[in-house]
């Protein structure tokens, strides 16, 4: 698990460091070892906040206090449990939480910090995984029911058009994107390079397959028998996040 600390007030920044690695020793042969980065600043965890499984926030004196960072990571996208750490600030208090917070107080109990850590990992493992997708200027996370379909832009560039209608590049080739795909079963590449999503097809023909959104793709001969099989197959699987 990736967390990440984001404390103004060094000393306690260290000590959550110290712990937080002694508890990831304690892990090591369990649940697995914690991977933890610590800012002392708004503008080093806004870089790349999207890595981070959890975030350990106290921030009261750069201008910016925890709330008001919080609610940023949130507009940025970042949907992971924040862990406010109470001292002189008593987050619960606020009137301004965002969604998925937590609490610890300071001075930091072991067992309760044992505790969170166990809550934040099971938050973990119960979401849907997202998918990393970069091109030269953004990194994209993605999970595998937002993509609808995709295609070659050219030999080095995938485009991706998701559920709620929003279009990105990808810098990869289409064999790399099938490949970051190759464990969902309800992708199919037709025989003209479109990388479809089985599960947001609304019709086939012929000679056509018309998407949910009402976009239509070509069919070649014979690959629409094929694709109703394996829609059908598909559909009679669970989808992620869905029990069998």
């Amino acid at each position: 698990m990736h967390l990440a600390i984001c404390d103004d007030h060094m000393a306690d920044r260290k000590q959550m460091e110290r712990l937080l690695g002694r508890e990831s020793d304690r892990r090591l042969n369990t649940t697995g070892v914690l991977y933890v980065d610590s800012f002392g600043s708004k503008e080093s965890i806004l870089v790349t906040p999207m890595i981070y499984d959890a975030i350990f926030m106290d921030m009261t004196e750069d201008g910016c206090d925890a709330i008001e960072l919080s609610h940023m990571l949130r507009a940025d996208g970042t949907d992971v449990p924040i862990v406010f750490c109470c001292d002189k600030v008593d987050y619960r208090k606020s009137k301004n939480l965002p969604d998925n917070a937590l609490f610890l107080d300071k001075p930091i109990v072991v067992s309760e910090l044992t505790e969170t850590i166990d809550h934040l990992l099971s938050i973990k493992n119960s979401k849907v995984k997202k998918l990393e997708f970069r091109n030269q200027t953004d990194t994209i996370y993605l999970t595998e029911d937002q993509i609808s379909y995709a295609w070659p832009k050219n030999n080095r560039q995938v485009c991706i058009h998701t559920a709620d209608g929003r279009d990105y590049t990808t810098d990869m080739s289409l064999a790399s994107f099938c490949g970051t795909l190759n464990k969902y079963d309800n992708f199919v590449l037709l025989a003209s390079n479109t990388v479809l999503n089985m599960r947001q097809i609304r019709s086939i023909s012929m000679l056509k397959v018309t998407m949910q959104d009402g976009k239509s793709f070509r069919l070649g001969f014979g690959e629409a028998k094929i694709l109703r099989k394996s829609v059908d197959a598909c559909m009679k699987k669970p989808a992620q996040g869905e029990k069998a």
